[in-house]
């Protein structure tokens, strides 16, 4: 007979000491896993009663976090349209002062030099409009991604300010006020042939706002996000001098004068046109504040909103941890109690491997 008893894996001792083994491995493996991601347990089962409560919160946290993550880009949005029309009111303002100087006695170079400083805001205003937040034209509404400004070549050159200042040639004595009629209506066309907007945005001014984007900030609740190049203002419509968007207003105004080259307060009608055109001015940076003011409103909106959210989203992280987190005191220790008892296991396990009949008797 040998002196060793190699029957040990069929005995039920052997059989019982393998199961405590296995039992001691997989809570091994479950404290090893609470130890290192700080969850009770890899899938819901392991949640235990606490399953349907994490459930339930895990789908509004993901909904809270996606809400906020729409609110961050959107005030990206929003300040970067606010800076672009507060750019726009300082090239209306710059205008407007240069008009003043040559409201009265002016020579040719200075309204020369009036109208080129016109062409440079015109060229300044096409990259304002086609301004975008990294992912998307701000001005352009909801085609995102359709430059607002449409074609490559410049605004000064563009048919419409060709046209503007071909109407402008037309001054004498008389017309100033049809005149400028003439000028608001070629601004104000939504025909493809004249209009510098893109086809999404050449539309009548009241109907522009509908094109605006908007995002969800909340449970049931949107966000009107930015401002669509060609809409109104609260206070602006139709008229013989406005074409009810305070941006197609400016760039009739700069068109006109960069077109006024060579002419001075000789020339018949330059007096009331840049009269007009001045009055025009003021309404428009009026209206330019406003939707600037507009955009500041928004921004300060979704900032209550953020803050809002934020405490939801700590209340609910709160509650998912009180469900979901493992309590790392506790793991530490069953960690080294489940190590002592394997250790303890396997000692036992090899030695009654290696035990012989007298051991037994």
């Amino acid at each position: 007979m040998s002196n060793a008893i190699n029957q040990y894996g069929g005995s039920a001792l052997s059989l019982i000491l393998e199961a405590g083994v296995r039992t001691l491995s997989a809570q091994q493996e479950a404290a090893t896993w609470q130890s290192s991601t700080g969850v009770v347990g890899a899938t819901y089962a392991d949640l235990g009663a606490s399953r349907a409560t994490v459930l339930n919160l895990t789908p509004k946290i993901t909904q809270v976090q996606s809400w906020q993550s729409n609110i961050s880009a959107g005030q990206t949005t929003l300040s970067v349209t606010a800076t672009a029309l507060n750019q726009f009111v300082a090239e209306a303002q710059s205008l407007a002062t240069n008009l003043l100087g040559v409201s009265g006695t002016a020579t040719t170079s200075q309204v020369a030099a009036a109208a080129s400083s016109a062409q440079s805001a015109l060229e300044s205003m096409k990259t304002l409009l086609n301004t975008s937040d990294g992912t998307n034209y701000v001005f352009a509404g909801t085609d995102t991604t359709t430059a607002p400004i449409k074609g490559q070549g410049s605004l000064s050159t563009s048919t419409l300010a060709q046209q503007i200042a071909e109407g402008v040639k037309t001054l004498d004595g008389t017309n100033a006020s049809t005149l400028l009629t003439h000028l608001t209506t070629l601004a104000g066309s939504n025909d493809t042939s004249l209009s510098v907007f893109s086809d999404t945005l050449a539309v009548p001014a009241s109907l522009a706002a509908d094109r605006q984007r908007s995002i969800m900030s909340g449970a049931n609740t949107f966000t009107t996000l930015g401002l669509v190049a060609t809409q109104s203002s609260s206070t602006s419509s139709v008229s013989p001098t406005s074409t009810g968007s305070p941006i197609r207003d400016l760039m009739r105004d700069l068109m006109a004068v960069s077109a006024m080259s060579g002419m001075s307060s000789e020339t018949p009608g330059f007096a009331d046109l840049t009269k007009q055109l001045y009055t025009s001015l003021g309404t428009t940076i009026s209206q330019l504040s406003e939707q600037e003011g507009t955009i500041g409103a928004t921004q300060n909106s979704l900032t209550a909103q953020t803050t809002l959210l934020n405490g939801v989203s700590t209340m609910l992280e709160t509650q998912l941890g009180n469900n979901r987190d493992a309590d790392m005191a506790t793991v530490a220790t069953n960690a080294s109690n489940i190590k002592t008892s394997l250790n303890a296991s396997y000692i036992l396990v090899s030695n009654m491997k290696g035990m012989t009949l007298a051991d037994y008797l």
